[in-house]
């Protein structure tokens, strides 16, 4: 850019451009600007904007924990902060960037998966943001009763997500309950150190709280008895706690009336009666999921399922022996539902589907997965009654065709969701749903008849698709790739697995896609480094990319995601073509990197195993690898990735060589 266009444009001192405008007003501009690539150009064509995205900027993303302590003094005004995705962030590191940052308006911070971050770190935090409200712990498996108790000094907190923090117990909840008295919203599933008493003490103290997620626990029913007298709670989660029974709903039933939804899926020891229970407690209750956890759906639980007519909006009875006459008696009674889960039920037919679809015109979602009775006419049935509709899943539902998908194309004209796997269909079908102007997500996995024709109609069409699944569509070829390319630029996750007539030719197409970040290309036994080169070097936003089986793919590619794929966070390489020198350079390159998948890496030896994981120690957190390995490389190795916070899967594969072509 010239002195004179940066004049123009506000870049330099001049007083002409968007310079002159105050720092308020561009703050403004930049909050109606939402995407993050147009915000990014924003910034570097002036330096006024940039200022006063510095001054107005209220939520940050970081990626690497180097730039970190930059950050947080170059944003004053943040409010939320994710370090979720910060690779090798750990107790130090995050400690040293609080240290001289002015972060007292940060109120959410989110470091789900920061398995480096210990107590010390937590403490650092809580002291660093006085005003802190919400922090999300979840899936940080190491974190025990001392990150607990240092989040208990956060007083004012009123949102936590401690799921899969295996290490909590009864004694870092009492500390929560009691330094967080304001808590809200509180998940903390999977913790299965948990029990009754700590649940019982988090009542008594935590009287605010409204949602409550006690998923994969081993409570009881005494914990239903605790958790009816919370007089504000609206959300209950307790999936697969198996020691929930029937009299545990009743207990929940007697308390307050303010439940308003209720996860009971995967509750063995819960049947129709203690649901039936449960309804003629709530008589506010709008969503209500019970999937796998019946297997039949008794009188006395659609009599009161009846009685919620007003309000219920959600209801999920996936895996459930049904019949025609149940759906039509849930039609009647349920006429505002807005989402209907019936995922392998047993006995959905097309009577059925007509009869509860006549009554419920409201629906946007409707799930029919594997309800392989399904034809024609129940999509028939949809079109005509759910004009709203939004979400459709077929997955397995062989009978349907692109008679069916043309009245659903032409009657419901807000689909943004489509699941066609495993359905048989064709490039017809495809050329009917791409009236669909608004669809984001496609999935036509298994479709062996759709070819490039197809996928040229939706490209021309679907303009705003995010998420296409392809999976197995062997008669895609390059051809597809390059209309797919042309028309559809706003695709982030794309499966190409098991597609083997693509090659290198095709994936220089795909760098097109600046918004991917999801790439699946699973033994694409055509394609070499050449291609991979191709698509990195343009989807410069890719977090994940799978090369399994890509047995053309060697040292090159490598290469080529060393340099270029600098965001790259979750990686598949196993039975690759690469060597030790390659692996290695990759490991100790992409600096995000915390998740790899490498078995069978013929080519690389105990040597090349060695060096390339100890230049990634510290960033990794998941590792599959052979478990042959585990007794040759160094014990050494091993505990310092262990002690990083990486999980290492090891297993025991055999060699073989799959042919795609």
């Amino acid at each position: 850019m010239s002195e004179e266009e940066a004049q123009r444009y506000g870049g330099g001192t001049g007083g002409g451009g968007v310079g002159a405008l105050s720092v308020d007003l561009l703050g403004q501009v930049l909050d109606r600007v939402l995407e993050r690539r147009d915000r990014k150009a924003c910034r570097l064509v002036s330096r006024a904007f940039a200022r006063a995205e510095a001054a107005h900027r209220r939520a940050l993303r970081v990626l690497r924990r180097e730039p970190l302590p930059r950050l947080l003094r170059a944003f004053p005004a943040l409010e939320r902060l994710d370090l979720s995705a910060c690779a090798s962030l750990d107790d130090a590191s995050l400690a040293a960037a609080l240290a001289g940052a002015d972060l007292g308006t940060v109120r959410q911070v989110c470091l789900a998966r920061a398995s480096g971050v210990g107590w010390r770190g937590l403490e650092a935090l809580v002291a660093a943001c006085p005003r802190l409200e919400a922090v999300d712990l979840s899936h940080c498996v190491g974190a025990g009763d001392r990150e607990a108790a240092a989040l208990a000094a956060a007083s004012g907190l009123r949102e936590l997500n401690l799921e899969k923090c295996l290490g909590v117990t009864d004694m870092g909840l009492a500390k929560v309950a009691v330094g967080c008295p304001r808590l809200e919203n509180l998940s903390f599933k999977w913790c299965r150190e948990i029990s009754d008493i700590g649940v019982d003490l988090l009542v008594k103290k935590c009287r605010e709280l409204r949602s409550l997620d006690i998923s994969y626990l081993k409570v009881s029913n005494e914990s239903l008895r605790s958790i009816s007298t919370l007089e504000k709670l609206e959300e209950l989660a307790m999936v697969a706690c198996s020691c929930i029974d029937d009299e545990g709903l009743e207990l929940l039933s007697r308390g307050s009336n303010s439940l308003q939804s209720v996860d009971v899926s995967r509750c063995d020891h819960v049947t129709s009666q203690g649901l039936a229970s449960l309804i003629d407690g709530h008589s506010f209750l709008q969503k209500l999921y019970a999937a796998d956890s019946l297997h039949e759906i008794g009188q006395d639980f659609l009599s009161k399922l009846v009685t919620l007519k007003a309000t219920l909006t959600v209801l999920r009875l996936d895996g459930f022996e049904v019949s025609s006459s149940l759906l039509s008696a849930i039609g009647e009674g349920c006429t505002n539902l807005v989402e209907i889960g019936l995922s392998k039920c047993n006995g959905v037919t097309d009577e059925g589907i007509s009869s509860l679809v006549a009554c419920c015109s409201y629906l946007r979602t409707i799930d029919l997965t594997c309800c392989n009775l399904v034809t024609n006419n129940s999509l028939d049935s949809i079109a005509d009654n759910c004009k709203m509709l939004e979400c459709l899943r077929l997955e397995s539902c062989s009978s349907i065709n692109e008679k069916g998908l043309e009245r659903i194309a032409s009657c419901c004209p807000n689909l943004k969701e489509i699941d066609l796997t495993d359905c048989g269909v064709n490039d017809e079908a495809l050329h009917h749903l791409a009236k669909c102007s608004e669809l984001l997500i496609l999935k036509l996995g298994l479709s062996s008849s759709i070819s490039d024709k197809g996928l040229g109609f939706i490209s021309s069409k679907c303009g705003k698709l995010v998420e296409l699944d392809l999976y197995r569509c062997s008669s895609i070829t390059d051809d597809g790739l390059a209309a797919l390319a042309n028309g559809c630029k706003k695709i982030k996750l794309l499966n190409l697995c098991y597609c083997n007539k693509i090659t290198d030719s095709g994936l220089s197409h795909l760098g097109a896609l600046e918004e991917l970040t999801n790439l699946e290309l699973r033994c694409l036994v055509r394609i070499t480094g050449i291609g991979i080169s191709s698509v990195v070097i343009g989807c410069k936003s890719l977090v994940e990319l799978d090369l399994k089986r890509c047995y053309s793919v060697d040292d090159s590619g490598l290469w080529a995601l060393a340099r270029y794929a600098l965001n790259l966070r979750q990686l598949t390489i196993s039975y690759c073509q690469v060597t030790g020198l390659g692996l290695c350079h990759l490991l100790s390159s992409l600096r995000c990197l915390q998740d790899v998948k490498m078995v069978h890496l013929s080519w690389v030896s105990i040597e090349g195993f060695e060096m390339a994981l100890r230049a990634a120690c510290g960033r990794l957190k998941k590792l599959k690898i052979l478990s042959g390995l585990k007794t040759v490389l160094s014990p050494d190795l091993l505990q310092l990735l262990q002690a990083c916070g990486c999980r290492i899967r090891w297993v025991n594969k055999p060699l073989v060589y799959k042919d795609a072509i």
